[in-house]
């Protein structure tokens, strides 16, 4: 049995395909940390944060249908950028970089 698919459709799929090895080959490559570091999570599970411009942040304050909850969102979300990722783990919290996510820190609960 031969099922003749299009030139274009082969084409198509193999760049597919490529593209999406290539950026999980990416994805894996960027996110690796060095030896000997401390990581008590894994960095490509760690949820990012969103970034918001300055000149996000005074549209979106100054938006008038924008409610109150939503300017107080916009103005954490701008204001949390550089503070660490705080992750519940085993009893305690750990403290990731926002810029590396290779520095971890275990703060345990007193």
């Amino acid at each position: 049995m031969r099922i003749d698919l299009g030139r274009q459709s082969i084409l198509a799929a193999s760049v597919i395909i490529a593209g999406g090895l290539t950026d999980a080959g990416f994805v894996l490559h960027a996110q690796q940390c060095p030896p000997g570091g401390q990581i008590f999570i894994d960095p490509r599970l760690v949820p990012r944060r969103v970034p918001v411009t300055y000149q996000q942040l005074i549209a979106g304050m100054s938006n008038p249908w924008a409610t109150p909850e939503e300017k107080n969102r916009i103005m954490e979300m701008y204001y949390s950028q550089g503070q660490p990722i705080q992750i519940p783990f085993r009893g305690g919290v750990v403290l990731i970089s926002p810029t590396d996510l290779c520095v971890q820190q275990y703060i345990e609960p007193k």
